[in-house]
């Protein structure tokens, strides 16, 4: 299930990036969101996760950014967030929402700060705020319909989930 969840959404990543323009108001950042939905399945193995996440960061600095290893840190501080955040939250359709949202904002702040370190480039903080904005509307959604999707397919293959 795990593999299916994050191979699908790294497809759909490079599919919707195709037919939605930068400036839109629906940036995908659906690969970073699959890791909120698949982080029940690990029941308890939080180590295994955090490399499943680093791991995925690999291959998307790969694929997308040709970079070699920034968004494997990135991704991997961003899967040390769900953790801390699913002993703080429980696992169900609202609450997966709000971590959806939190990291997104997370991951923006993060990758302007390392933009402005490396790139010795200038951005203005409107900026942030507004890839942010744009990052939330389609991300959300993507997130609520996998999670009612996998939650779905869960019971019905009797595929344990740890809260």
């Amino acid at each position: 299930m795990v593999l299916i969840v994050i191979i699908s959404s790294f497809i759909l990543d490079s599919i919707m990036s195709n037919f939605i323009s930068l400036n839109s108001y629906f940036t995908p950042l659906f690969t970073l969101m699959s890791l909120i939905i698949v982080y029940p399945y690990f029941k308890g193995n939080q180590l295994r996760f955090l490399g499943v996440c680093f791991l995925t960061g690999v291959f998307y600095d790969l694929i997308y950014t040709d970079t070699i290893v920034i968004h494997g840190f990135l991704f991997l501080m961003i899967g040390f967030v769900i953790t801390k955040l699913n002993l703080i939250l429980a696992n169900n359709y609202l609450n997966v929402m709000i971590m959806a949202v939190i990291c997104i904002i997370f991951y923006r702040f993060v990758a302007y700060g390392l933009l402005l370190i490396t790139a010795n480039v200038s951005f203005n903080w409107l900026a942030v705020l507004k890839s942010i904005y744009h990052s939330l509307i389609a991300n959300v959604i993507f997130v609520a319909l996998v999670y009612v999707i996998t939650d779905k397919i869960s019971l019905k293959f009797k595929i344990h989930k740890s809260n």
